[in-house]
């Protein structure tokens, strides 16, 4: 059944088969869906079979997956079609033992799985079934507060609409569909929105603790993706073992990366359209991509994307010759995948080319992020191949494009304008008349125009956020989470296979490795410590069998006759307690990074909208008086001494739309009308001439071929670790405090190891566009170059199930950090708040050792003086009052000290007589520092003391403070947030005094 013709054509007459695969992996652990499984789990005596589900199918699931048999006889298929649902978790040949091997990886249950007896004090019960985030925020107690597809009659609903999906698929085998069509019913189901995606996504895979921070949707996905690329590779192999039993444990996979160098664009746009064009083109390239790796050939699934990579799953060698992809074949496929993203990418007319890679085999998606990171290393200078550039030939003379480099501009535009040389070309051109097309059609409630976003003082901010997702990816930061403690487990295990557990409970961890230590020279299959921790220990064949499988998930995996005992058993304790960063859960990450960043957009849209005047969201659409004007054109003026842009929509009946904020034109109570009041207008346009403008009359809003309302938010990037977004400045306070917020919810847990860093690059709106990008990249580059730190634990407090740690930075600074430490259930979170600690000695019974020495500690054993190592958040602020300020080096600070800039000026605002009064004090304080700094602008820090002593004395003299609020104050002089407190909000946001702005 393999073919050793052209690889796409051999995907390609199996693509039925493909997708059909994919979708019996989304559905193959259907069961749990149903609320008696959680019960079932929970303690209520219920006959439930999770597999049973499809005896209430009919026409049978057998009847409905028919068609693939008579089409794809020679497939090894299992004798009854039941089987991928009831046997996907045993060890069989052909098809089902692909889809056991693509379960077994999604789970890492193969790995790590523990003998059910062991670990029953891990369950959950009915009065508390929950689903937390992967970093084990409680999200929902499933039985208590039920999700849609836990609720009564959602059972029935959803095998209905299963049974819908499996008859449109037969349909479309049958009837040889093509790729669209194929398409359509794939992102029906499982796309952005998709049914079977909202449903699974809200109920669990495994109902054990800590196993509980699964979604069944992200095991099913990736076992589906998994199965696909497994089934792909059969095929393509020449000598693949179809009729092997046992295959699962022989199937490896690669991931196929393809990458796109994105911030050239960036680099290279001189408006604002020219990056939102580009970044429209660049995302219906990678639409295209997904459609072509994930329906056309069907060899794989999407893992992971942001805005330069996408990568998939793809087959792997075997660990055997017959049981997988050789190299040569795959690079072979690769070529021809590359041939094809090339034509796809000169569809587009890009000026760089897209690179393709593939990683070597593996058991995991360990490889993802160093390839991710590889590819985008690569593409940053886009010089990895030759490459035509598209559409050259278009024009002939004129000045190169301002925008691309490459092209002419061919004059499009009347040469005797004066900015002629600031023409772009027609690609670059049709990039950004592509973006205003798509607005036009309504397609986002935000806006496209920095007219829009800016506030009342023609400011804009563009907000910056990076989440640092990376090291969880990868699988590395995974080691600082528990899958069992020790002391738990020894103490619901006092004995093991009828002797005392031997294990000491004053010093667990290390009694573990001696335990193993001790046995390592002989392999002992009756070892009862080890097979209490792995349920698999007993069927391994030797220690190097049973080692290989236990840390064959890592990046750094060592091998068994490389190390010396010692490193052999701490290696071992090491791996059987930890969580594992199975392709599932990577997945979770992966998504919890961006759903954190599509809340944050969706706060900050209703920050940004909160006004006064209802006309800062509105859009009016007027008709004006006989001229000639040009199609899609803009127009801009001054109306009320406010900037005032309009868009012409169609010059045959002179209609134009607003572009504007109207809130800076027409006060809360006038009506649109008021508009043909106006004197006749000059308006100029992308050229610079003049036009006379004079309103006739105004469009009914009902009557609007534009959106009538927007939101002034405009999102330039979102992935699942960074977000740029512009906003009004007036917005921007707030924004930071929502995120930094939601932040300490979303990972108070993980906060030393996933850290948020928030830049915020401030600017006029008539300044380049391309020194506000240059500003925002800059800013992220130091974020990237910051450094883990070594913090001291001052004060530790633990109270209701909350431990409240006072550090002492590494810059002298005190940081107060909460972190909570107890389950929903009451029972105590002995697997996610750890800390690394300095020093090699495990001191408390949670302690635990990674194989290299760094030594982790429960954050409620933390004591006074231990010294931890973090990761943590930090800020900067980058404020553009003209381009030349964005070289100026940038002092990034912690993140909670925005929010102590915040506090400071809350207090000046409130105490302060007047806004004379602080901006005197702001003069003051600046003149003063200025004349006791040195050539460097630094204090010398013999003159620190009286500096602040100064400082105290003007604000008491000037403020006329309470002693307190003025100590709290001169605290913040010393930290230098009290000069940056000024300078934000009277410089640039120009906050009023005696409130909150």
């Amino acid at each position: 059944m393999s073919s050793n013709g052209n690889p796409l054509d051999v995907l390609r007459n199996h693509r039925s088969l493909l997708l059909a695969c994919e979708a019996i992996g989304w559905l193959h652990m259907l069961g749990k869906a149903h609320p008696d499984f959680l019960r079932h789990h929970g303690g209520v005596r219920i006959a439930y079979d999770q597999h049973a589900w499809t005896a209430k199918l009919f026409p049978s699931l057998s009847d409905r997956l028919g068609w693939l048999r008579q089409q794809f006889p020679n497939c090894a298929w299992p004798s009854s079609l039941n089987d991928f649902v009831s046997r996907h978790a045993g060890r069989c040949a052909g098809l089902l033992g692909l889809l056991q091997a693509g379960h077994a990886m999604a789970s890492g249950i193969e790995k790590q799985s523990y003998p059910d007896h062991t670990v029953a004090y891990l369950q959950q019960d009915n009065t508390h079934m929950w689903l937390v985030s992967p970093f084990g925020e409680p999200w929902r107690n499933l039985l208590v507060d039920r999700p849609e597809v836990l609720r009564q009659g959602a059972w029935d609903e959803l095998l209905e609409r299963v049974g819908t999906l499996l008859d449109k698929m037969a349909h479309l085998g049958r009837s040889n569909a093509g790729v669209d069509d194929w398409h359509g019913w794939r992102e029906q189901a499982i796309g952005s929105g998709g049914w079977l995606r909202r449903a699974l996504v809200q109920t669990l895979a495994e109902t054990r603790l800590p196993n509980n921070d699964v979604t069944l949707w992200d095991q099913s996905y990736i076992a589906a993706a998994l199965f696909k690329s497994a089934v792909a590779g059969g095929l393509l192999s020449s000598n693949f073992s179809w009729g092997r039993n046992g295959i699962k444990n022989q199937i490896r996979w690669r991931v196929l990366t393809i990458g796109f160098g994105t911030r050239h664009y960036e680099a290279r746009a001189v408006r604002i359209g020219d990056w939102t064009g580009a970044r429209r083109e660049i995302g219906m390239f990678f639409d295209d991509l997904r459609r072509f790796i994930e329906v056309d050939i069907a060899i794989g699934s999407l893992v992971y994307q942001d805005d330069e990579t996408l990568v998939f799953t793809f087959p792997g060698m075997g660990r055997t010759a017959d049981t997988g992809l050789g190299d040569t074949r795959a690079k072979q496929i690769r070529d021809s995948i590359e041939e094809e993203t090339d034509r796809l990418a000169q569809r587009y007319a890009f000026e760089t080319p897209p690179l393709v890679r593939l990683s070597g085999s593996t058991r995991s998606f360990v490889p993802m992020v160093r390839e991710r990171c590889e590819a985008a290393a690569t593409v940053a200078v886009p010089v990895h191949k030759n490459w035509t550039v598209g559409k050259t030939e278009n024009a002939t003379a004129g000045h190169v494009c301002p925008v691309c480099g490459v092209r002419l501009n061919g004059n499009a535009r009347d040469p005797s304008a004066p900015d002629s040389r600031q023409t772009p070309c027609e690609v670059c051109r049709e990039r950004r008349r592509g973006r205003l097309e798509s607005w036009l059609q309504g397609h986002e409630t935000e806006t496209i125009w920095l007219s829009e976003v800016a506030d009342e003082h023609d400011h804009i901010a563009l907000l910056t956020f990076h989440l640092g997702l990376d090291p969880w990816l990868e699988g590395g930061a995974v080691d600082s989470l528990r899958a069992q403690s020790l002391p738990e487990w020894r103490r619901s295990n006092p004995v093991l296979r009828s002797i005392d557990n031997p294990i000491d409970a004053r010093s667990p961890y290390e009694s573990l490795v001696q335990a193993i230590r001790g046995g390592v020279q002989v392999f002992d299959q009756n070892d009862p410590i080890l097979g209490s921790l792995n349920a698999g220990y007993r069927h391994s064949g030797s220690w190097a069998d049973f080692f290989a499988a236990v840390v064959e998930d890592r990046a750094d995996a060592p091998e068994w006759d490389d190390l010396a005992n010692d490193q052999r058993a701490r290696w071992l304790a090491h791996q059987l307690l930890r969580k594992l960063p199975s392709p599932g859960r990577i997945h979770r990450f992966r998504r919890e990074g961006e759903d954190f960043f599509e809340d944050l957009v969706r706060r900050f849209r209703d920050i940004a909208a909160t006004r006064e005047n209802g006309w800062r969201v509105r859009r009016i659409e007027f008709l004006a008086k006989d001229r000639v004007w040009k199609e899609r054109e803009t127009y801009a003026g001054q109306v009320r001494g406010a900037p005032f842009e309009i868009l012409c929509l169609d010059p045959s009946e002179r209609r134009f739309v607003t572009i504007a904020n109207l809130a800076r034109i027409l006060k809360p109570e006038e009506r649109a009308e008021k508009l043909t009041d106006l004197d006749p207008i000059i308006v100029r346009d992308d050229d610079g001439r003049p036009h006379e403008l004079e309103i006739a009359a105004v469009i009914d809003q009902n009557r609007q071929r534009t959106p009538a309302v927007y939101h002034p938010v405009l999102t330039l990037e979102r992935t699942a670790q960074r977000l740029r977004v512009l906003v009004p400045l007036r917005a921007v306070n707030a924004c930071i405090e929502q995120a930094i917020a939601a932040w300490r919810r979303s990972f108070a847990r993980v906060w030393d190891r996933l850290p948020l860093h928030v830049g915020v690059v401030a600017f006029d709106r008539k300044l380049p566009f391309q020194a506000v990008i240059e500003g925002a990249r800059m800013l992220e580059a130091r974020f990237e170059e910051a450094r883990w730190e070594r913090w001291v634990v001052l004060e530790r407090d633990v109270r209701d199930g909350v431990v409240s740690l006072l550090f002492r930075r590494e810059d002298g600074e005190r940081e107060l950090v909460s972190m909570p430490v107890r389950l929903p259930d009451g029972r105590m979170d002995v697997f996610y708040p750890y800390l690394r600690v300095l020093g090699d000695v495990c001191r408390a019974p949670h302690d635990f050792a990674h194989p290299a020495g760094q030594v982790y500690r429960h954050a409620a054993d933390l004591l006074p003086g231990d010294e931890v190592v973090v990761d943590p958040g930090r800020f900067g602020m980058l404020l553009l009052d003209h381009a030349g300020r964005r070289f100026e080096p940038v002092t990034l600070r912690a993140l909670s000290d925005f929010l102590r800039l915040r506090q400071a000026w809350r207090l000046l605002a409130r105490y302060a007589p007047g806004p004379a009064a602080l901006h005197d004090v702001w003069s003051e304080l600046e003149t003063t520092h200025a004349r006791w700094t040195n050539p460097d602008s630094a204090l010398p820090e013999d003159a620190r003391t009286e500096w602040l002593d100064m400082v105290r004395t003007i604000l008491r003299a000037r403020l006329h403070l309470p002693n307190g609020v003025c100590e709290l104050l001169t605290d913040g002089a010393r930290r230098g947030l009290l000069f940056d407190a000024l300078t934000w909000h009277l410089s640039w946001m120009r906050a009023e005094v005696g409130g909150e702005e």
